[in-house]
């Protein structure tokens, strides 16, 4: 019989946010922290496989409790995230002992560490040990229509920027949150499960600057090896482009949001064409593929890792494992020294260490390893082993708060008692609006005047779910609060997303806590080229196309109050 476990994520506790805003929004009404303590009886917990039908019944009469007795909860707000309502099971693991020699040591289950255990591990004569900082994957990240409610919560590492002239300056303290996956899968498990490959460009662009290999026609075989597509309009249409039978699953959501309908359809209206946006064409709209299975996320984690875990011997995961530098000896990294079970342990690697621990905590390990920077290294009291350029050309898609519509026939907002009964559905047969990311299942791609080669979109939009009153209430909040699942909405926000930035920023170690402290993150959007000049063209195309009537868009063409915008809201 599978076993479930009960796991530590809790969801952002906005509780003290909610405290301090002169005025309530929607995320802090009382539904709202009813409606997620419910949800955590449901889906508070980790499993290794499916829930057994005993364990669905306990959970869900465990949740389905008569709002009245759980108003109690409400007083301070504090109580709503107390660790009991996950307690359902008895916490029963037995963990394989650590040897203290592997082949090989993968730093970091995320995107590429999942992918890359379980390709190391086909060989049989391979040890392989894969180290997670986080915890398991939850089941509550399974959910599609919870994806916001990951970001802030405990398997995130909650970074944020440092404060500069053209970031975030409507935000507390001038700093905007950078979330990363803390935990099995990586940001794979919070993200909002888009599969988008990127232009055949970008790979194309990577050949030609040397690196043979890595051109569009090499990468496109791997990306049909690890791709299981069930949907068979997709596949049957472009089959050149995707791939059947790999271990990462690529599916629409098995339910399609009303405003996301209405978006694909406008967006032709004007002349966009319908694209598969991982084909030859990109430019134009489309119903974006998801990585999903049957109305479930598929984090790389899910994919790749769980089908072999207890099957493949020479594998071992960690989890709470966290890695604190790579050992080095005349120039080749033997081993890792990491945190676990409260001891600081080291393990060797025959072969390779490899370093997977995303964009942000690659490069604080290499540093905390001596392999960085001359001049920073030195001022930290890091002994030298090879001086480079570690933390530099940091890189993001800068976008913006963008355009707030308010929806009438398509809202999907409604009653507490029909949002409990949405997540019973989708808890007995992965159904319903919890199983898909709303308005955010529409994605364009357009080319504005400052590209110029041929097929190669610069912005891209998404529509989030909102709250209009939200926006007119605290506009530098409506979003830092992301604590209503996404499915539930009565406006949406546009935004413009600056695909290729030629602005770049860079990190470093914290100079208080280097080991256990936040990186520091300097992103310095806007500081080269026209990255803000082409972010403001995607706000102005928005602007004239859902405000066509003058009066209505008068006072909107001048583009340095979009530039003045797009600096305050951005992230």
């Amino acid at each position: 019989m599978t076993k479930h476990y009960p796991t530590p994520f809790t969801p952002k506790d906005s509780t003290e946010m909610c405290m301090q805003v002169r005025k309530p929004l929607s995320a802090c009404h009382t539904e709202n922290f009813v409606f997620l303590r419910f949800l955590m009886h449901l889906f508070g917990y980790t499993v290794d496989g499916p829930p057994t039908p005993k364990d669905k019944n306990v959970l869900i009469e465990s949740a389905t409790t008569d709002i009245r007795t759980e108003l109690h909860f409400l007083d301070g707000y504090q109580h709503l995230f107390d660790e009991t309502f996950m307690s359902v099971f008895q916490k029963k693991r037995r963990k394989r002992a650590v040897d203290d020699q592997y082949d090989f040591v993968i730093v970091g289950a995320g995107s590429a560490g999942c992918v890359v255990a379980n390709r190391l591990s086909e060989i049989k004569d391979w040890k392989v040990l894969l180290l997670e900082a986080g915890i398991e994957e939850p089941e509550f990240s399974s959910v599609p229509g919870l994806a916001p409610l990951q970001l802030g919560s405990k398997i995130d590492w909650n970074y944020t920027t440092q404060p500069d002239e053209h970031t975030c300056r409507s935000r507390p303290g001038g700093m905007c949150d950078w979330a990363r996956g803390k935990v099995m899968g990586g940001s794979s498990t919070i993200n909002y499960m888009i599969y988008t490959r990127g232009n055949m460009d970008d790979y194309n662009e990577w050949e030609r600057m040397g690196n043979d290999g890595w051109g569009y026609e090499e990468v496109l075989q791997y990306f049909k090896k690890s791709e299981d597509n069930e949907d068979p309009e997709v596949y049957k249409k472009n089959q050149k482009f995707h791939g059947k039978g790999g271990y990462l699953t690529v599916e629409w959501f098995p339910y399609v949001d009303p405003t996301a309908v209405a978006l694909i359809k406008a967006w032709q209206e004007i002349g966009l064409h319908y694209v598969d946006v991982n084909a030859e064409n990109q430019i134009g709209v489309t119903h974006l593929q998801s990585t999903a299975r049957h109305g479930e996320r598929m984090s790389t984690n899910k994919a790749f890792i769980r089908p072999i875990r207890k099957k493949r011997k020479n594998l071992t995961v960690l989890t709470d494992a966290h890695v604190t530098r790579i050992l080095i000896e005349k120039k080749r990294a033997i081993g890792v020294e990491f945190l676990y079970k409260k001891k600081i342990r080291t393990v060797f690697a025959k072969k390779e260490v490899i370093l997977s621990a995303g964009s942000l905590n690659s490069p604080k390990i290499l540093m905390l390893s001596g392999i960085g920077p001359k001049k920073h290294l030195d001022k930290m009291k890091i002994k030298v082993v090879k001086n480079l350029a570690v933390g530099k050309n940091l890189q993001d898609h800068v976008t913006s708060d963008g355009v707030v519509i308010r929806v009438k026939k398509t809202a999907t907002d409604k009653p507490l008692k029909e949002k409990k009964e949405d997540a019973v559905l989708y808890k007995k047969k992965r159904k319903g609006p919890l199983a898909a990311t709303g308005p955010l299942q529409c994605g364009v791609f357009l080319q504005t005047k400052y590209e110029d080669t041929l097929d190669l979109p610069d912005i891209n939009y998404a529509f989030d779910n909102g709250n209009e009153k939200d926006w007119i209430i605290d506009p530098a909040n409506a979003t830092k609060f992301g604590m209503s699942p996404v499915s539930y909405y009565e406006a949406i926000n546009v935004r413009p997303i600056l695909l290729k930035p030629k602005s770049r920023g860079y990190i470093l170690l914290n100079e208080t806590h280097p080991i256990w402290g936040q990186p520091l993150i300097y992103p310095r959007f806007f500081t080269k080229g026209n990255d803000l000049d082409i972010l403001v063209e995607g706000n102005v195309n928005i602007i004239h196309i859902v405000l066509p009537i003058h009066r209505y868009n008068k006072n909107l063409k001048s583009k340095d109050n979009h530039r003045t915008f797009l600096t305050f809201y951005n992230n």
